[in-house]
């Protein structure tokens, strides 16, 4: 039976354990609220607490004798344990330290280290025979603490302290302290938070209508105030329990303390003390998730909505920019499209308006000049080529498309500034600035994109639409006259020269006239052909780059707004944290 015991002890330590652990990684985690924040003190105290309960393994159950002036806790005590362990008003006047009262082999340096005020005075008793009959006591720790309501403020900090140490709290009233206990914030403050019995105290002063009336004032503060339904509420005779052990109430009162104290209850109500400071965690993180809602709502939908303004700013920068590079997108096709033309179209295409001009210059003095006549074709041949492979270079970059930081900053920030101002509410100071995207972030997501989607239309998309623009068909269409009338020159130089009948250079300069006419045709219906393909082409790229954009501002947001959503799950998983230790410790649904 022992062994079954410890077996299930250390399996309710186990639990314990992962309760405590997921329930300080959920609070860590909240820390980052602006109102988790505002409420720091109460959660480390309560946090200290919960871990001082889950800490206690002694066996000696701790319990603290409270209340107001007069109301004889120390002749309670006394009466209680039979034998004159407090002389009472000597060992405890009211402005005294607290008195702690032990067995001789019981260690209590962890209940008195760091206490406030003045050191307690420490009595030690030797527990009875266990063969006696008188064992109730035997190895626990009872505290005799000061009064709650004494004028020196130091006692109310004693008793806290002392009460935090405890596992049970006999709150003592009489006659006159019962209107002062409705008041006592001390009491609200360890309310489920720990072992309650609620002792109604010199009842023989008392008549019995007055002491029935009494209890049940003082059964509806336990009941409706202090969480305490199940908690006992009895009315004691101190004096009559010094005559006679079991007079005075004294034998209900050591039954529901023994009750609470035995071996087989004590861990069960430091596991309830335990869940009790939960509840009030949980309570708390209740009231953050409700005061919390809106500003979660105000932050999401700030989000979201920035995004799409911030992608519509950005597509409306870029849409202009775009429009500008038409005219360089449309010489670019013209020459992909040359480059996988070998014939006399593909040199005409590939030949830019100061080629053709220097053609046209070569084509009017060659009758009288062949020679000048080849360096004015060659020159501006070279020079349209140079001025080609500039404009490639150019082409090839992205720079221009996108607005200067300083401009994407402003647009980032008019975007998100809803969301900005939610996350201000709503995060602590030094987080919310990670919870909204910054300027560098959107500066660099809106580079990439643009710098990605360009790559794209000059590797991929350009070289496809210049092929598909000059199909085979066509470039023969083109170049098979071009070649029959060198053909038909070179037959006829050649015919000449055998017959010794020069064509002269009339006939040769006025077949290349007619060459680079019908080549001069060509070149311009196809470059109107592939011009009308550059809006498409543009178009494309818009696209891509809204794709890519839109794809960025969800990267920006998506994480933070799922974040904020993780954030008011996890705020309402802790405020239904007791229910979980509840039901895993006690296997209440």
């Amino acid at each position: 039976m022992a062994e079954s015991t410890r077996n299930t002890s250390a399996r309710e330590r186990g639990t314990l354990a992962r309760l405590d652990e997921a329930l300080r990684r959920d609070l860590d985690a909240l820390g980052v609220l602006r109102e988790m924040d505002g409420e720091a003190a109460q959660f480390d105290e309560l946090r200290q607490d919960l871990g001082r309960q889950l800490d206690r393994v002694k066996d000696a159950a701790v319990v603290c004798l409270v209340g107001s002036t007069g109301a004889g806790k120390s002749s309670l005590l006394n009466a209680l344990v039979g034998r004159p362990l407090a002389r009472e008003g000597v060992d405890r006047p009211t402005t005294s330290a607290p008195v702690i009262y032990r067995p001789a082999d019981a260690d209590v340096r962890e209940l008195v280290r760091d206490l406030p005020g003045k050191a307690p005075s420490i009595v030690s008793y030797d527990a009875p025979d266990t063969s006696s009959a008188d064992t109730f006591w035997r190895g626990q720790i009872l505290i005799d603490a000061p009064d709650v309501n004494s004028v020196e403020t130091t006692h109310r900090d004693v008793v806290g302290e002392l009460a935090r140490r405890s596992d049970v709290l006999v709150v003592t009233a009489h006659r006159q302290s019962i209107g002062e206990l409705s008041h006592a914030t001390f009491v609200d403050l360890f309310a489920g938070r720990r072992g309650m019995v609620f002792v109604l105290g010199r009842r023989d002063e008392l008549a019995e209508p007055s002491c029935a009336e009494l209890l049940g004032q003082l059964r509806t503060l336990a009941r409706e105030r202090w969480q305490g339904g199940d908690a006992p509420v009895l009315a004691i005779s101190a004096r009559e329990g010094q005559v006679d052990p079991e007079g005075g109430g004294l034998a209900e009162l050591r039954a529901a303390l023994g009750a609470i104290i035995s071996d087989e209850r004590l861990g069960g109500v430091r596991r309830q003390n335990a869940v009790g400071n939960v509840a009030r965690i949980a309570n708390l993180a209740a009231g953050i998730a409700e005061r919390s809602s809106d500003d979660f709502v105000a932050f999401e939908a700030g989000l979201a909505s920035g995004a799409d303004r911030w992608v519509a700013g950005l597509l409306a920068a870029v849409d202009e920019r775009l429009d500008v590079r038409r005219v360089d997108l449309q010489r670019m096709l013209w020459d992909d499209a040359s480059k996988v033309w070998d014939g006399p179209g593909g040199y005409a295409l590939r030949a830019g308006g100061l080629s053709a001009l220097g053609l046209g210059a070569g084509a009017a003095v060659a009758r009288r000049n062949p020679l000048l006549a080849t360096g004015i074709a060659v020159g501006s041949i070279a020079a349209d080529r140079a001025r080609g492979l500039l404009r490639e270079t150019r082409f090839e970059s992205s720079s221009g498309l996108l607005p200067g930081p300083v401009e994407i900053e402003g647009l980032g920030r008019d975007a998100f500034a809803d969301a900005r101002l939610a996350a201000e509410g709503l995060f602590a100071d030094g987080e919310f600035e990670s919870m909204s995207p910054a300027a560098e972030e959107l500066d660099g997501q809106a580079t990439r994109a643009v710098d990605e989607a360009w790559d794209r239309l000059v590797k991929l998309e350009l070289p496809r639409v210049a092929r598909r623009g000059v199909p085979r068909l066509l470039r023969w269409a083109i170049d098979i006259p071009v070649y029959a009338l060198a053909g038909f020159v070179l037959y006829r130089v050649v015919i000449g020269f055998a017959r010794e009948r020069y064509v002269g250079l009339d006939f040769i300069a006025s077949a290349a006239i007619i060459a680079l006419a019908w080549l001069f045709i060509a070149r311009l219906v196809v470059r109107l052909r592939l011009a009308s393909r550059s809006g498409s082409l543009l178009a494309a790229v818009r696209v891509d780059v809204e794709q890519r954009v839109r794809s960025a501002a969800d990267a920006a947001t998506a994480g933070r707004i799922g974040g904020a959503r993780r954030l008011r799950e996890l705020l309402r998983a802790t405020a239904g944290a007791d229910g979980r230790w509840r039901s895993q410790l006690f296997g209440e649904q």
